[in-house]
């Protein structure tokens, strides 16, 4: 059996970052997220997306209570992309607290945003008995 890429760590990522609107200037959160061992749950873009947040946040459940450190990863503003008003919600109804999140500022120098959202992944993981239960 091969060892999880992921490195049992999993980020919800908007479209807004997935796809960039061509005029924002953001920065490659891919490749914070490679390296530091995180695989990428999508989120939708802005809409109403009910029943495809229910699995996500189902998703999202199984990955927290299977031992996966999860966090969420935004851009500020309204094109945010998180849908944390209704994601919440649905966490919460699953018994799953609320991942860390994080936001990058669209109106900030890219590499500056680049470098603080790669110091926010690689400083957030699950409490060492968390990990010692899951990961052996």
């Amino acid at each position: 059996m091969n060892g999880d890429a992921r490195g049992w760590r999993i980020a919800l990522v908007p479209e807004a970052l997935i796809n960039p609107p061509g005029r924002a200037a953001l920065p490659n959160v891919f490749g914070a997220l490679e390296a530091s061992g995180y695989g990428v749950l999508q989120l939708p873009p802005p809409g109403n997306h009910g029943l495809l947040l229910a699995v996500i946040a189902d998703q999202v459940a199984e990955y927290a209570h299977h031992g996966y450190a999860v966090v969420a990863i935004g851009v500020r503003g309204e094109t945010g992309g998180l849908h944390w008003r209704r994601l919440a919600p649905l966490l919460r109804h699953r018994g799953v607290a609320l991942p860390p999140r994080h936001l990058i500022r669209p109106d900030a120098d890219a590499a500056v945003e680049a470098e603080r959202c790669a110091a926010f992944l690689s400083g957030y993981d699950l409490p060492v008995e968390e990990q010692r239960r899951w990961r052996v």
